[in-house]
C-alpha cells in the first residue's frame, strides 16, 4: 500500500474508529466493564485482534530500517492509529468523570452497561455457526469462570514496579477479551486507584511500567487469540458468551451490601424514580446494542 493509499484509508475510517476508540477506553476505564466487548459489538474485534497479533520481527527490522510505509502497513494504521488516539483521549479525559458517576449515581451506571452487555452476548451467541452439546458446556464454562472471578476480593499490594508490570499484563488481556474487565482485575489486584492517579498526575515512571507489562501480555495472548478464533471460532465465541454472561454479576445495579465489602444481587423492592432510570437505561443499553449491530449488517 503506498503513502497516498494509507492516507486516503486513514481518513476515510478515522471518524468511526475515533469514536469506537472512545467507547472502548471508557469501558476499559469501568471495573465490571470490558472494552473488547464494545469491539465486539461494534464490528471490529476479530481485526483489533488480528492487527495486534501481526506484531512480530519483521516489523521491528523494518522499524530498525526506517521503511516507514512498510511499518504503517504492518501495523494496519489506519485502523490502529485511530483507534488508540480514541481509547487514550476517552481514559484521559474521562476517567475522573466517570468515577465521580459510578461515585454519585451507580446504580443508573451499572443499569446501562448491564443492557449493554445483555445483548451483546445476544450478538455473539449469533457468531456461533451451530450450537451442539459442545458449544453449550463452552458457554456454561464461560459463566462459571466469569462469575467466579467478579466473587474475588480485592487485595492491598505494594508499589513495587514489578507489581505494576504484572498487573498490566493481566489486565490487558482481560480488556481485549469480552466479558472480563480489565478494570476490574485491577480492582482486585489492588493496583485500580493507583494506576488511575498515576494517569491523573501523569506520573511516567507507573505508566511506563504498566505499558510494558500490557505490551508483553498483549502481543503474547493476542496471537493465542486469533489462533482460537481461526481454528475453532464456533467455541471461542460460545466460551465468550458465557463469560459475558457470569461476568453480568459485577454490573448489576441492584444489590445488597454484605460484610467484607462483599454484595448480593436482587432485585429492587421498592420502585423509586432512580430504580425506574436503572432499567430504562438497561433498556436503552440493550436498543443500542442491537441497532449497531443491525447497523453493522446493512452495511
Amino acid at each position: 500500500m503506498k503513502k497516498t493509499e494509507l492516507l486516503t484509508e486513514g481518513k476515510r475510517r478515522a471518524p468511526g474508529l475515533v469514536l469506537r476508540g472512545l467507547c472502548m477506553g471508557t469501558a476499559d476505564v469501568i471495573p465490571g466493564v470490558s472494552g473488547g466487548t464494545i469491539a465486539l459489538i461494534t464490528g471490529i474485534y476479530d481485526e483489533l485482534v488480528g492487527t495486534i497479533a501481526s506484531v512480530d520481527q519483521r516489523l521491528v527490522s523494518a522499524l530498525v530500517r526506517g521503511r516507514l510505509i512498510e511499518v504503517l502497513h504492518r501495523v494496519n494504521a489506519p485502523f490502529l492509529v485511530p483507534l488508540l488516539c480514541g481509547v487514550g483521549l476517552a481514559i484521559v479525559s474521562l476517567a475522573k468523570f466517570i468515577t465521580w458517576l459510578l461515585a454519585t449515581h451507580p446504580q443508573p451506571v451499572w443499569g446501562f452497561f448491564t443492557g449493554l452487555i445483555l445483548a451483546s452476548a445476544l450478538v455473539v451467541a449469533r457468531q456461533v455457526a451451530g450450537w451442539g452439546p459442545a458449544q453449550w458446556g463452552l458457554t456454561v464454562l464461560g459463566a462459571v469462570v466469569g462469575y467466579a472471578i467478579t466473587t474475588l476480593v480485592p487485595v492491598e499490594t505494594g508499589t513495587e514496579g514489578y507489581k505494576f508490570a504484572l498487573a498490566g499484563m493481566v489486565a490487558i488481556c482481560a480488556m481485549i477479551l469480552p466479558g472480563i474487565s480489565g478494570s476490574f482485575l485491577l480492582v482486585v489486584m489492588g493496583k485500580y486507584q493507583q494506576v488511575l492517579t498515576a494517569v491523573h498526575e501523569f506520573d511516567w515512571a507507573i505508566l511506563a511500567l504498566f505499558g510494558v507489562g500490557g505490551g508483553i501480555g498483549l502481543l503474547g495472548f493476542s496471537r493465542l487469540l486469533k489462533h482460537l478464533l481461526t481454528r475453532f471460532r464456533a467455541g471461542t465465541m460460545a466460551f465468550l458468551v458465557g463469560l459475558m454472561l457470569g461476568s453480568l454479576r459485577k454490573v448489576w445495579p441492584f444489590r445488597n451490601a454484605l460484610e467484607e465489602g462483599r454484595y448480593e444481587c436482587a432485585w429492587p423492592q421498592e420502585f423509586s424514580g432512580e430504580v425506574w432510570l436503572s432499567l430504562g437505561l438497561i433498556a436503552v443499553g440493550i436498543v443500542l446494542v442491537l441497532a449497531l449491530e443491525r447497523l453493522g449488517r446493512r452495511r
